[in-house]
């Protein structure tokens, strides 16, 4: 081989030994196949069926992966066997897997040592080798690959003699014929097409291929003691089919086949992944890079609860299969049997397409579908709140049902209530319940309605950021400062105002109520206005009003009673101290002092219209005059217990306007403030240090404080039950799991204890062809005799 070009610039060599080093890519021997897949789905091949099977030819075990695609040229197969040489193009929105010209070579080095390509085209048929025992045996120094162009008679050019003799001599092809009879096997099932044939196949230790061809006949497998290293994962309970079964992993390489895969003669059934879990979701994920929402479909594993993660594709291509995110990861029980199901179009994929490159696109991408998680965990927990059974537990059916046509490979939806499962190995679209797509002629369902495009609600997260709302706003009403009050009592004029075009001083019938927003009301209907007033006060502004109340009775004055008697003009337009300026008669006074709970309609009746007030401190406090009686402390309560009495005593005054019945009333109220002279037990009570005021705001901190710390200690225990509760699942979970892995060590130690017995029963066996004397019916097969008396004859044959 030329090693140099024109002006002397030496050209790059390939060394033989980097096929095997590019092999090592593919740690896992079933991304080696897929890459195989990938090129007769790539649309410039686009296969219909793809075919993987196991033979023997010449002795030697074979894979075999044929496709019914376009076919190759001479040249065409020379840059397949090449590397580097990917010109592939999208077709009709059929966007090409394969990007680095790479794929052919990793994968078949990866499960033989040699591999030989049969293809036809029209009315050529090419052959190409491409083998390290070949390179080995002729001590290649650089990369060859020979490759024959044959005709339909058997013959090929004379340019092509050196090539035909190395295949021949090298394959396991030994005469032209056989070659034919290989290309006519591509003729038999399509007119164009390729096929791969593999042979000096990678095995283990024990010297068997690293598959397990016999366990099913129909598929090719992994053996279980190998297939739990695959990508260094932590197997808990028990490894997903898809590690350890070809036939499952070919059923979810794409997200959407386009193509049937007949696995050792029988064909995969391959399924839409988005569509074949229950209680799905939609949700969409918009990156801050892109300018379109990316989809994103949450759902149930309707087979196992146990394989559950994100299984993310690249270009319809399985990239990473149940993959944990978030809670997932966490070991509990949030996040259990759900996958979610993704196209990361965006992101870029590893050079095996095993996993993608650690950029930061991938890293937040990654964190946000643990946050899609964490909320579609939230949305069906809130939805199935009342179910007694976890939702993993339950026994589910997919929410859509769909099934591919063998002729046309379109996929069709079938009715609710249809399995899957009983449907024939072979279905085709006339066979379809649905008379609309019952030909292979109809265009194939939309997968995504227009509804199904938008992302679903999402009711629990709308309700929980409501609650937060308002506990924000409670809070922040709740650390609001109370302003402060007058300290002297409010005129007439500034507590109430009058009502527009009222006149001078206050009439009931003109009353502006403080609550109302300036609405005038009848005498009759105030104060039953002010009853109905009070719920709707303390729902709407329960927090600031109450502190408002407190503040304004603590503030009322000190002074009581007038010390000397008062007129009837005088008496009239009296303040009563403890109803902060309310202007009442003195028959009316006489009945709020008597019981303080007076306010029935039949009463305020009796009372003149002109006459009839109502307490400005209750109305604006949204209480009636009832009330306030309610909210005197016991004590308080005892102390004016006497003067209850001589106000009961005391006659009710007729309603007169004379002079005569003004002075009578003078005199009845000399004598009533003569019996609350100095000695009175209410103005001792008033009369002592700090009052009123200071005894109630010192009991009315000390509630506050209590209620504070009840409401505190009751969050606090509400936390506890909520982690107790959780940690009773988890330990629950971990329990479950526990035990099935005990059950499994149990089966396994006695699998391993009958294997053992066994194996030191043939051991005997044979030790007795050297040792006559052995008596095996003597030696404890579960003990260690048996291996110290092979260790002991071990010696004795190694010193000889």
């Amino acid at each position: 081989m030329n090693m140099w070009r024109s002006g002397g610039i030496p050209l790059s060599a390939l060394c033989p030994k980097y096929l095997h080093s590019n092999s090592t890519s593919h740690t896992w021997p079933f991304s080696a196949v897929a890459e195989l897949i990938d090129n007769a789905y790539d649309p410039d091949v686009m296969a219909k069926q793809f075919w993987i099977d196991w033979t023997r030819i010449q002795g030697f075990d074979c894979l075999t992966f044929q496709d019914n695609g376009s076919g190759m040229t001479k040249s065409k197969m020379h840059e397949m066997l090449s590397f580097g040489f990917s010109d592939k193009q999208a077709v009709r929105g059929h966007v090409p897997v394969g990007m680095y010209g790479n794929g052919f070579k990793s994968s078949s080095m990866r499960l033989g040592k040699d591999a030989i390509v049969f293809s036809k085209i029209r009315d050529t048929m090419s052959v190409g080798l491409l083998s390290q025992s070949y390179l080995e045996n002729i001590q290649a120094k650089h990369v060859v690959v020979p490759i024959v162009t044959i005709g339909h008679d058997g013959q090929s050019p004379v340019e092509d003699a050196a090539s035909l003799q190395d295949i021949l001599k090298h394959s396991p092809f030994n005469t032209a014929e056989e070659l034919l009879t290989e290309l006519r096997a591509i003729t038999s099932i399509n007119s164009t097409g390729t096929r791969i044939i593999i042979w000096n196949l990678r095995r283990g230790a024990n010297g068997e291929t690293e598959f397990d061809l016999s366990t099913d006949r129909y598929d090719i497998r992994i053996p279980e003691d190998a297939c739990e290293t695959h990508k260094n994962q932590k197997v808990t309970q028990s490894v997903p089919e898809i590690i350890y079964s070809l036939r499952a992993y070919c059923s979810i390489l794409y997200l959407k086949p386009r193509m049937q895969i007949i696995i050792r003669g029988q064909k995969v059934k391959t399924q839409l992944i988005s569509k074949s879990l229950a209680l799905t979701r939609k949700d969409q994920y918009k990156p801050v890079f892109l300018k379109e929402r990316i989809p994103i479909t949450f759902g149930y594993n309707i087979k196992s609860k146990n394989h559950y993660g994100m299984m993310m594709y690249h270009k319809n291509r399985l990239i990473k299969a149940f993959e944990r995110v978030g809670c997932q990861c966490k070991g509990g029980y949030r996040g259990v049997g759900v996958i979610g199901v993704i196209e990361c179009n965006f992101l870029q994929p590893t050079h095996n397409k095993q996993n993608f490159d650690d950029t930061d696109e991938y890293r937040k991408i990654m964190g946000n579908l643990a946050v899609k998680l964490e909320e579609y965990w939230d949305e069906i927990q809130y939805k199935r709140k009342n179910c007694s059974v976890p939702t993993e537990d339950t026994v589910k059916a997919p929410d859509q049902n769909w099934v591919q046509c063998d002729d046309c490979l379109k996929w069709r939806r079938l009715p609710d209530g249809i399995n899957c499962d009983l449907l024939p190995d072979k279905w085709f679209c006339r066979m379809n319940p649905d008379p609309q797509y019952r030909s292979c002629q109809v265009d194939e369902e939309p997968e995504h309605s227009e509804n199904e495009q938008q992302c679903d609600p999402k009711p629990f997260k709308k309700q929980k950021k409501m609650i937060k709302m308002q506990e924000k706003k409670d809070q922040q009403q709740m650390s609001a400062p109370v302003l402060p009050l007058p300290a002297t009592p409010l005129s007439d004029s500034e507590q109430w105002g009058p009502a527009e075009g009222a006149p001078a001083g206050l009439s009931s019938e003109s009353f502006t109520h403080p609550s109302c927003s300036g609405h005038n009301l009848p005498n009759d209907t105030m104060l039953m206005d002010c009853e109905d007033h009070v719920s709707t006060s303390l729902k709407r502004k329960i927090n600031s009003n109450m502190q408002q109340k407190k503040t304004k009775l603590m503030s009322a004055p000190e002074s009581h009673l007038p010390a000397t008697p008062l007129s009837g003009s005088e008496w009239r337009s009296f303040t009563h101290p403890s109803f902060s300026g309310d202007i009442l008669p003195h028959d009316t006074m006489l009945m709020d002092c008597e019981d303080h709970v007076s306010t029935s309609p039949e009463r305020v009746k009796q009372v003149p219209q002109e006459t009839v007030g109502v307490s400005p401190i209750n109305t604006k406090m949204g209480l009636p005059t009832s009330s306030v009686h309610q909210r005197i402390p016991a004590f308080m309560q005892k102390t004016i217990q006497p003067e209850k009495t001589q106000w009961k005593s005391m006659p009710s005054l007729p309603v007169m306007h004379s002079a005569s019945a003004q002075t009578y009333k003078n005199k009845e109220m000399g004598k009533v403030l003569e019996g609350n002279g100095p000695q009175s037990p209410m103005l001792k009570v008033q009369q002592q240090p700090g009052g009123l005021q200071d005894t109630h705001k010192e009991q009315v901190n000390q509630l506050q404080q209590e209620l504070g710390e009840v409401k505190r200690t009751c969050e606090h225990l509400q936390v506890m039950e909520i982690k107790l509760q959780r940690r009773l699942k988890d330990m629950e979970i971990e329990n479950s799991s526990l035990s099935c892995q005990c059950e499994q060590l149990n089966i396994f130690h006695e699998e391993s204890c009958r294997k053992l017995r066994n194996l030191r029963q043939r051991i005997g066996r044979l030790l007795v062809t050297i040792v006559p004397t052995l008596d095996l019916e003597e030696i404890n097969l579960d003990s260690d005799v048996m291996d110290k008396i092979l260790d002991k004859v071990l010696n004795e044959v190694t010193e000889v």
